[in-house]
């Protein structure tokens, strides 16, 4: 499609990845003119499908879907470009040295089965464990999805007053958790995965099976201090309709991202493969566009910036100009 003319001004989003796409096409349904740069040839960042043998394809990098919101997924039509989610029939597996297996998925009671091999008691408190996971899963899903308020050194004590009632008024679904709950929250925050799925389980095996989701995408073992928070980061999504599932897309991840892509062009986004941004250009502390690793000089009147952030402050920022406290706490991101 024609990129169109906007009225609402120029936005550029820094790279390709799923949440730069995602970005790219709400900017552009609320009139922005957006172009997205990215460095590589293919679009989607860790979200790709890709050739690992002659004839066959799978996910290269991301390769289970739970935590895009169906809102996104309806909003950009993606299921209109192709994209279908199944859900995951088994979620962990554990071999053990004795020759025997433990796995979690295909229903509460083929899980239970599972543990009962180790520990029958284990088995017993696995529908609890769930349960309170769920109840607080929800409760945060919900909070998740809200734009915080935006607080200001200079703010009016009206502006800090009204956005101190915004902060509150989302924090109600915490509230309705029981206080138990709301205590077991607070701990999940700071503790271990360990010490957490040992208040819980017996078998060194059933907390082995678990901490895995612990530790997935989190550079952290499961005795690190606030790798509990993982367990329950795992139940924030869902798959078609069912909350905390997980699945696959069909046609490995990147059959998200090409959705992704055709919903963009459909509203005129530009999409710049083989495009690396050099340099973040601003002026006292506002962006005012990009230079391209060709020389070329882009204005933005509004940039987004999908890397990591220690890219984005140490790579494509001067990191003289950002502020000492936010660049020693990139130092150690």
């Amino acid at each position: 499609m024609k990129k169109k003319d906007s009225s609402a001004g120029r936005a550029i989003v820094i790279g390709a990845g799923h949440n730069g796409l995602v970005c790219a096409f709400y900017l552009a349904r609320a009139g922005w003119s957006v172009d997205v740069y990215e460095k590589r040839s293919v679009l989607g960042g860790a979200a790709i499908t890709d050739s690992f043998y002659p004839g066959f394809r799978n996910s290269i990098a991301s390769y289970t879907v739970s935590l895009l919101d169906e809102a996104i997924i309806e909003d950009m039509r993606l299921r209109d470009f192709g994209l279908r989610i199944v859900e995951r029939p088994l979620s962990n597996f554990l071999p053990l040295e004795d020759g025997k297996s433990l796995s979690a998925g295909g229903g509460l009671a083929a899980t239970q089965a599972s543990f009962a091999k180790v520990s029958e008691k284990d088995a017993a408190a696995l529908p609890a464990y769930y349960a309170q996971l769920e109840r607080m899963g929800q409760a945060l899903a919900k909070l998740a999805r809200e734009v915080p308020p935006a607080w200001e050194a200079e703010s009016s004590w009206r502006n800090w007053l009204k956005n101190s009632s915004e902060a509150f008024a989302r924090l109600r679904d915490l509230g309705q958790l029981s206080a138990a709950d709301r205590q077991v929250l607070l701990r999940l925050m700071g503790e271990s995965a360990e010490d957490h799925l040992s208040q819980w389980f017996e078998s060194d095996a059933v907390k082995a099976l678990f901490s895995f989701d612990a530790v997935v995408g989190h550079l952290g073992t499961p005795r690190m201090p606030g790798s509990a928070y993982v367990l329950l980061h795992h139940c924030f999504g869902g798959v078609n309709g069912k909350q905390g599932q997980w699945g696959h897309a069909i046609g490995g991840m990147g059959s998200i991202t090409q959705a992704m892509v055709q919903a963009c062009e459909q509203l005129g986004v530009g999409l710049h493969r083989d495009e690396p941004v050099h340099r973040i250009v601003h002026d006292r502390g506002r962006a005012q566009g990009v230079i391209l690793k060709s020389g070329s000089f882009q204005e933005a009147d509004v940039l987004a910036c999908n890397t990591h952030p220690r890219i984005m402050s140490q790579q494509l920022l001067n990191e003289a100009d950002l502020p000492e406290d936010f660049r020693q706490s990139m130092s150690h991101y």
